[in-house]
């Protein structure tokens, strides 16, 4: 089958989890979901949550603007400062938030490193010393300082909400992402479609698969 493993090869830990990911939603819903790989390049889901749990799964490679989602990491701005009090400076290792991010990367309009993740996002009062908190910037949980963040849910949504503003995810919409949230912040779960709930680590699995 197109999807198993080569005797001999390791899967990634990325490779892994979109396998994963795959047994669950077929098993969930019967059907087989085959992620199309281009040569060089890491597996992509060209498809909306429900579209992707029925299988409509495609790699697009000349539709640019269809599927070149960038991960967190790529759309992470700046180091944190450093335990020495430096500022910081890109490259990772920091360990404290830096209030005013520097820009290393160029964000796409409507986005602002600094902005709050509850400005996009809608927190609950339960969420004020996490996810809602002053700190709590765009920015901020794309990084590793974000502890409370365990399956990393924030920092994916972070990155495809960035990915659709800069037009690199044609398939989904801001309106999409903020269902998502909503759904996992109200009742633990998010129902692709009739009869399927997704956890958050099934989430993020799905929001990796349409990243590069």
């Amino acid at each position: 089958m197109a999807n198993e493993q080569q005797p001999g090869k390791q899967l990634s830990a990325k490779g892994a989890a979109r396998r994963r990911f795959t047994r669950a939603g077929a098993a969930a819903s019967g059907v087989l979901l085959t992620l199309h790989s281009q040569p060089g390049m890491a597996a992509v889901v060209c498809a909306g949550p429900s579209g992707f749990q029925s299988g409509l799964v495609s790699a697009r490679p000349n539709d640019p603007g269809a599927c070149a989602g960038r991960s967190p990491g790529y759309w992470k701005n700046t180091d944190p400062v450093d335990s020495s009090g430096g500022q910081g400076n890109g490259k990772g290792g920091g360990k404290k938030p830096t209030p005013a991010p520097l820009p290393d990367k160029v964000w796409p309009a409507g986005a602002l490193p600094t902005d709050k993740f509850r400005s996009v996002f809608t927190c609950t009062l339960e969420m004020n010393s996490t996810y809602g908190s002053d700190s709590c910037t765009l920015d901020f949980i794309l990084g590793s300082g974000a502890t409370f963040d365990t399956d990393k849910l924030g920092a994916h949504l972070v990155a495809a909400y960035l990915n659709v503003l800069d037009g690199k995810s044609g398939f989904q919409s801001v309106p999409m992402l903020q269902n998502i949230w909503n759904e996992l912040r109200n009742t633990g779960y998010f129902s692709p479609t009739a009869g399927v709930k997704w956890d958050a680590k099934q989430v993020v699995d799905y929001l990796s698969g349409t990243m590069a």
